[in-house]
């Protein structure tokens, strides 16, 4: 219980600290009408004198609804999936203590917004089909201030599945969705704060705990969880946080050899969930998680399926790291990289965005120092299509009542043009990226909260303008997806591009192209006129495993192509699988590592 009231107590300040006398000086309902180039006057005092400002309220045109304030806070973001019958993508989010989802208009998908009783929701939803009907669910938590909390799970159309909710207790931060028993169900991971029994748990698409679970921890838990294959077997694991250590479960709850894994340099976990990536190159993941020490400063540890450390690691940093890792190719040199920002109250900017290589070598340009408080997880991707990855990181202060999200190159330079202003601060709001009207350019969602009495957000969604590659976006939404599993590389919103305008006959798949391929790999296939219903291209292992859904569409006739891309993978022989209606197509193909 000791641990919890600190606990506690840290992150109220955290929230009810952050720019008070900035805060002061906005008045949120107040009307803003920029000038045609997008700029406002603002008047403004520093106690002595008066004077006018000047501020771009956004740089790039918001999308026809949006804005969306509303009352309540929410963390980590939200998702981009598709909840109706059409192509397009739809925005899901928690705030307070309700569930919204809207179209890219603005307007509330049909079923929603949904209200959930007795406590606001954590952190983001969850996306993904967890009864086995084909058709995917959206799964959110609860809690109160130190106990209590339940599991809801929904369908598209805002409808209670049967056995929901669970009256689980405190689960803290964002539900994880995986297929850990290799049914066609996913499985719901959450865990359970609880004094002298905090635990990891695992439930089924009906409610019910999954058999092997839960599994004890030896203090409260700290993060989200971790879902994938850690050991080169095929099945996956479950890698979760308690604040003193870090565990590693096969599927059925037995630990493996080397864990709980207890960090050396008296530091602990808080809000940064692993990831799983193949960062030496030997074909098997390794976790990546970031650490803080009471004192000050944090660490970036690499594991092995062991528990041991990679060589190299662990890379200390100067302050707390609350955000996951960000793996990625980031600076085009075919060596996988490392991302992280810190974070410390403070009246002057005193934090970095680090980034190294797989071997703890500091990128060039990197770290960036100066940098105000980065509690999320970086987004990567090329977001202005010179091929070059940027990152994209949350900020805890405000400017007259005004946050930002900040971009920098690859090279650690700030983005030139960027300047993208929310209504409070983007702390702990990831922003999403994605084609959400599907006109083949970039769209932002991301939003501002303010975190004191009464509480708002402020949900955004910007057109870029800039063409749109989802296989140049590796961390579109929170842990890389909308099942939030935490494993680089399974990036679900893969861009569906029209090869030509004539009309098949029938039913083709093409062989991929190139073949054998590393990492990535086109995949082309008609569709005839008469084709009813949706389109699914799915890719699964030499063992009938799963791997990963590439289109899940209802897509008119016509000569379609996608790009897969393996990041993440092992080497070995795959199955790619069309099917709509009666029709299913298989054809095989090589990833060479």
């Amino acid at each position: 219980m000791k641990n919890l009231k600190v606990f506690s107590i840290l992150f109220i300040l955290v929230c009810t600290s952050i720019s008070y006398s900035q805060f002061t000086k906005f008045v949120y309902n107040q009307p803003v009408i920029p000038d045609v180039m997008g700029y406002i006057n603002v008047l403004e005092t520093d106690g002595y004198s008066t004077y006018n400002a000047v501020y771009n309220v956004d740089s790039f045109p918001l999308f026809t609804g949006f804005p969306k304030t509303f009352s309540g806070v929410g963390y980590e973001g939200g998702i981009l999936c598709n909840m109706d019958s059409d192509n397009d993508l739809e925005i899901v989010r928690n705030i307070g203590y309700t569930i919204q989802a809207w179209n890219y208009d603005g307007s509330n998908v049909p079923g929603w917004p949904v209200t959930v009783p007795t406590y606001q929701l954590e952190c983001a939803p969850s996306y993904g089909d967890v009864d086995g009907d084909g058709q995917e669910d959206i799964v959110v938590t609860n809690h109160g201030l130190t106990s209590g909390g339940f599991i809801f799970a929904y369908r598209k159309n805002g409808t209670m599945l049967p056995g929901f909710p669970v009256n689980h207790g405190y689960s803290s931060r964002t539900p994880v969705l995986a297929n850990v028993d290799n049914t066609p169900a996913l499985e719901i991971i959450v865990n359970k704060r609880q004094s002298g029994a905090n635990q990891v748990s695992i439930y089924t698409g009906t409610g019910a705990v999954l058999s092997g679970w839960p599994q004890s921890i030896n203090s409260v838990p700290a993060s989200s969880s971790a879902v994938g294959d850690i050991t080169g077997d095929g099945q996956p694991e479950i890698v979760s946080e308690s604040y003193n250590s870090l565990y590693a479960w096969d599927r059925n709850g037995n630990l493996l050899t080397g864990f709980p894994f207890t960090m050396p340099n008296s530091d602990v976990n808080s809000y940064s969930s692993p990831v799983l990536a193949d960062v030496d190159g030997d074909n098997i993941r390794e976790i990546i998680f970031g650490t803080h020490v009471s004192g000050g400063g944090g660490y970036v540890y690499i594991l092995k399926n062991n528990g041991t450390i990679l060589s190299g690691w662990p890379k200390q940093v100067n302050q707390w790291i609350y955000g996951p890792p960000a793996v990625g190719y980031i600076n085009n040199d075919n060596v996988i990289d490392i991302a992280v920002g810190d974070q410390v109250l403070s009246g002057s900017p005193m934090d970095q965005l680090n980034a190294w290589d797989k071997n703890g070598n500091s990128l060039p340009g990197f770290p960036i120092n100066s940098l105000w408080a980065i509690n999320n997880q970086v987004s990567i991707g090329d977001i202005d299509n010179d091929n070059n990855m940027e990152l994209i990181i949350d900020d805890n202060t405000q400017n007259s009542g005004r946050g930002q999200y900040h971009a920098f190159n690859h090279d650690g330079t700030p983005l030139a043009g960027w300047d993208v202003n929310v209504d409070g601060t983007t702390m702990f709001s990831m922003p999403m990226l994605g084609d959400l009207n599907r006109d083949g350019l970039m769209d932002i969602s991301g939003s501002g909260g303010i975190f004191i009495n009464p509480a708002y957000t402020f949900v955004y969604l910007w057109n870029t303008g800039i063409n749109y590659n989802a296989n140049k976006i590796v961390i579109p939404m929170f842990q890389y997806n909308s099942r939030h599993n935490g494993v680089y590389g399974d990036n679900p919103l893969v861009g569906i591009q029209p090869v030509s305008g004539s009309i098949p006959k029938k039913f083709m798949l093409m062989q991929n192209y190139p073949n054998p391929f590393n990492p990535s790999t086109k995949i082309r296939f008609l569709i005839p006129l008469n084709n009813i219903g949706k389109t699914k291209l799915i890719v699964y292992d030499i063992n009938g495993k799963f791997v990963k859904e590439i289109v899940n569409s209802e897509l008119t006739a016509g000569e379609f192509e996608v790009e897969f891309n393996a990041a993440g993978l092992s080497s070995g022989i795959y199955f790619y699988e069309l099917t709509s209606g009666n029709t299913k197509l298989v054809n095989k193909m090589i990833l060479i590592k």
